[in-house]
């Protein structure tokens, strides 16, 4: 049996990124509760332990999320995607199924490895479940609801945030709202687009869309919304900055113009050729997105 189209069911790349969203709320909670309450929560060590097993939590629950997605549309991606291990035969739906029963699992597990070192302590475990099953809901149910699996796959990929700020403290900064908003809004841009681009094989599976609903102009209209309120979400903690409520560190500044940059061209050619554009707009919203996280690491890592 080979091991490679298991691990390329998982799309690694992008429970990796997401978990991202993890360690971010982790390092600016972690900053909030020093500057503010004078509470140091772990030592150095300690937290680099916490944030190895919160990114390890959420790499393998976005993962068994990302099987469970494939093995519901296999005959979609048997027109959009025929080169995936499921469609393409190289997995059984069987193995797949077994596979995320695993991955939940191991997630689950490192998740409990958390609970000595979590402020909620079995809670950890508790919202790592429910963030389990709301994922899972989406990748199974919930891209056939259209918008509202949309909402679901956006809020999911951002969640972490509020998993690693739990986890951290009994108290959620305000700028993790900011950033959660703003993460879910390009993301949603994003779901549209891909809407857009996927519309023959979305068919087959009868997923309301925006763009199979209220066609593709409509469709490239709300993700130009959405990616106007990412932008904007990108720019208010450095705002706030300005106005010594010091939720950032000072290199916030680095990625926020290149992805501000990316998520403005994605909403400009999606306007511009809804049907001929998508794929380029998907890629620069999803390009601004990474950006717009590593950012967020950025300016978590030198406030710590």
């Amino acid at each position: 049996m080979k091991v490679k189209p298991f691990i390329a069911i998982m799309r690694p790349a992008n429970p990796l990124f997401g978990s991202l969203t993890a360690i971010i709320g982790i390092l600016t909670t972690n900053y909030f509760i020093i500057t503010n309450f004078g509470l140091v929560r772990w030592t150095i060590p300690e937290l680099i332990i916490v944030l190895i097993l919160t990114a390890l939590t959420y790499i393998f629950l976005a993962s068994a999320g990302n099987v469970v997605n494939d093995i519901y549309d296999i005959e979609v991606d048997k027109v959009n995607r025929p080169e995936r291990p499921l469609p393409s035969g190289q997995i059984t739906l069987r193995q797949a199924r077994v596979w995320t029963v695993i991955l939940v699992l191991i997630s689950l597990f490192f998740s409990a490895l958390t609970i000595p070192y979590s402020a909620i302590g079995f809670w950890t475990v508790a919202i790592a479940t429910l963030f389990a099953l709301v994922g899972l809901a989406y990748a199974a149910k919930g891209k056939v609801m259209g918008i509202w699996g949309n909402f679901t796959v956006a809020i999911s990929f951002a969640f972490g945030l509020f998993y690693g700020s739990l986890v951290t403290f009994l108290f959620i900064p305000p700028v993790i709202f900011i950033y959660f908003l703003t993460a879910a809004s390009v993301l949603q841009g994003r779901e549209i687009i891909k809407g857009i681009e996927d519309v023959e094989g979305d068919a087959l599976r009868d997923v309301q869309t925006i763009a199979r609903k209220y066609g593709v102009r409509k469709a490239a209209i709300a993700a130009a919304i959405c990616n106007v309120i990412g932008i904007i979400g990108f720019w208010i903690p450095w705002i706030a900055n300005l106005q010594s409520f010091q939720w950032t560190g000072i290199l916030y500044i680095v990625l926020l113009i290149p992805g501000s940059i990316c998520v403005a061209l994605s909403t400009i050619i999606i306007l511009g050729n809804p049907e001929k554009n998508a794929s380029r707009a998907s890629f620069f919203d999803k390009l601004g997105a990474y950006l717009g996280l590593l950012n967020y690491v950025l300016g978590s890592i030198f406030i710590i």
